[in-house]
């Protein structure tokens, strides 16, 4: 598995290329596929470790019919963010997950422009990394924040129940199952 990419790793392969590159995200190691960038979420994880969030954009535009995120505006992006929070990416709007991240490799989109791309890991890497954290797909606005439901209160305190015990008959022994 490729060693977790930070932001100071990507700032500094952002600075090393051209401003004016595209960066995109290159997802499916199965079926690759090319995607806008749509925003980059500062959060923590579970475990509590800052993260940032490089997300695909919400929109189905082709690629090029939209303006596209820069490497100067992706570095600016991540630049409020702690240079040793680590990458990761959100994919999928519709059903927002966090795959694991692979490596930020150079390459040429179908117009020859050099292309920057954030990847997932290869097909032999390639594992299932679960939903992406409810608060990450609110900031990017692919869902509506929620909450749980209120919860009634009961009316009446809850009744003891009977139970199938020599005591709970009177000390007499409970009747034997029928057959």
């Amino acid at each position: 598995m490729a060693p977790e990419l930070t932001v100071g790793d990507l700032l500094d392969r952002l600075s090393a290329s051209d401003r004016d590159v595209v960066v995109r995200l290159w997802i499916n190691p199965f079926a690759r596929t090319a995607r806008r960038l749509g925003g980059v979420v500062p959060t923590r994880d579970d475990a509590g470790r800052r993260v940032v969030f490089i997300a695909e954009a919400k929109d189905a535009e082709p690629l090029g019919a939209l303006s596209e995120t820069t490497v100067a505006t992706c570095s600016t992006s991540c630049r409020p963010a702690i240079t040793d929070a680590v990458v990761q990416l959100a994919l999928n709007p519709d059903f927002p997950i966090g795959p694991p991240r692979g490596p930020v490799t150079a390459a040429r989109d179908e117009k020859d422009r050099p292309v920057l791309l954030l990847t997932e890991p290869d097909e032999d890497e390639a594992e299932q990394f679960g939903p992406l954290l409810p608060d990450v797909a609110v900031a990017l606005t692919w869902h509506a924040p929620t909450e749980a439901p209120p919860r009634r209160r009961r009316r009446h305190p809850p009744q003891p129940r009977a139970v199938n015990h020599p005591r709970a008959h009177g000390g007499a022994p409970a009747p034997a199952p029928s057959h």
